[in-house]
């Protein structure tokens, strides 16, 4: 969207750090600027979006103060990885259904879902699959007339770094935010104003999970600055404990500590985006794993809709730190009907494992659909 010249998020999305249920705004500029058009309409001259820019391409009229929503995602996945068989994969990533309520300065927003896999991080049954799942739920309260500062308690998204619906990126998995499944409870203060946003929040736990010692306390938040309308760069810090960690069954402390940027550039085709971040988790008793992981994106917009993106990613983080490993993304995205879009993503990896594997190399083929209300 800075493409556009938006360098916020809170116009579009409930959650004022972007990502998630849409708001009304948002759907109709998804209809406007985002999807492709197949007449003479362009981007310079927008036309109204008409009932499809609303909940459910405008078949059930809502109250202003009530918005509902949804979001399905599936996906194909094929991966060969060296000197093994190829693997194919039928995914379903998301079948959430979403509500926001206003109410003057009150607001409250949550998601309901399924996963036939369990999303045992997101789950609100207990199964060890087939598990309903609430990814977010939070209420908020507007502090200022003027809509820039928002209080919130709930389960929400971290606030740190890009915000990209990509959440397998090293940026997003090593740091421990991605918006699948690492969404935590807890308490944020969020501000957004012209040239400036942010966002801090105090972790409390995944209250999903069981038992409380596998739960994380401690912090995490961003500041960006945008010196102009095509370009913003901004830091990121966060910091938990957790008192046993599932994996090491010790204490631990997690950190991650970055920069991040996004440049719409004077060729308005093409926009960058980039993040890295140092990271370190912090064992009791053990050697720490600390490293370096960053991303860089270009993404082009051959036609309204229609988008080309190459993204590198590149790690050097874990107990052994031999040799760093890297990806490359080479991605199509299709914004092709009101509430539809697809992407075709061809992924490379080289990466270091233990010894006395070493380097080892794989290639995955994602195929995705992706449908909202």
């Amino acid at each position: 969207m800075i493409r556009h010249e938006y360098t916020a998020c809170a116009q579009c999305h409930v959650d004022p750090s972007g990502s998630g249920p849409l708001t009304q705004y948002g759907r109709a500029m998804g209809e406007v600027i985002l999807r492709t058009h197949y007449g003479s309409h362009s981007v310079d001259e927008p036309e109204d979006p008409g009932k499809t820019g609303n909940f459910l391409w405008g078949a059930v009229p809502l109250p202003e103060w009530l918005d509902l929503g949804g979001s399905f995602r599936w996906m194909s996945l094929t991966r060969k990885i060296a000197d093994t068989k190829l693997d194919d994969q039928f995914i379903f990533m998301q079948s959430d259904l979403s509500a926001t309520v206003n109410a003057g300065r009150f607001v409250a927003s949550g998601s309901i879902g399924y996963d036939p896999d369990g999303g045992l991080l997101a789950a609100i049954t207990r199964g060890t699959d087939k598990n309903v799942i609430s990814r977010e739920h939070w209420v908020g309260y507007r502090l200022d007339e003027g809509q820039t500062l928002l209080l919130r308690a709930g389960r929400m998204n971290l606030p740190f770094g890009v915000r990209d619906v990509l959440h397998t990126l090293m940026v997003r998995s090593t740091s421990r935010t991605d918006v699948n499944d690492a969404q935590q409870h807890g308490v944020a203060l969020s501000y957004s104003g012209e040239g400036v946003r942010g966002e801090l929040m105090g972790i409390l736990g995944n209250f999903q999970t069981r038992p409380d010692d596998y739960r994380e306390r401690g912090y995490s938040g961003y500041v960006e600055w945008a010196p102009a309308t095509t370009a913003a760069i901004g830091a990121s810090s966060r910091i938990a404990h957790v008192a046993l960690d599932p994996r090491a069954l010790r204490p631990m402390w997690r950190h991650a500590h970055g920069v991040f940027g996004r440049w719409a550039t004077p060729f308005r085709p093409l926009v960058l985006l980039a993040e890295a971040d140092y990271v370190v988790d912090s064992i009791k008793d053990r050697p720490r794993d600390q490293g370096f992981v960053g991303m860089f994106q270009a993404d082009v917009e051959a036609i309204q809709g229609v988008h080309y993106q190459l993204t590198g990613e590149a790690w050097d983080f874990g107990p052994h730190r031999n040799g760093f490993s890297e990806s490359l993304w080479a991605s199509f995205l299709w914004f092709f009907a009101p509430h539809a879009d697809v992407r075709l993503d061809g992924i490379y990896r080289s990466l270091w494992g233990d010894e006395p594997v070493g380097r080892s190399s794989e290639g995955l083929l994602l195929v995705q659909a992706h449908l909202y209300l």
